[in-house]
């Protein structure tokens, strides 16, 4: 079994390099079921089926990089 390690996300520009600044709640509730579902795959089944998952639903790969290497700066959803 190969495992995908996931360590070379495009850095985003600033502002999002600041953690403090995802501030503002997910109005996309599309790609935030979709980060959902993802989060739960990343839980059970790793990173690399959770980023599978969401390269599939065509989830921006800055968003998917996000959200799953940096729990931190999360979005809620509304």
């Amino acid at each position: 079994m190969q495992h995908h390690v996931i360590t070379a996300f495009p850095a985003p520009v600033s502002p999002l390099n600041d953690a403090s600044t995802i501030t503002t709640q997910r109005r996309d509730l599309r790609t935030a079921d979709y980060v959902e579902t993802a989060l739960r795959l990343q839980q059970t089944h790793g990173t690399s089926c959770a980023l599978e998952y969401l390269q599939a639903h065509d989830v921006d790969p800055l968003t998917s990089g996000r959200v799953l290497t940096h729990p931190e700066r999360r979005r809620h959803s509304v």
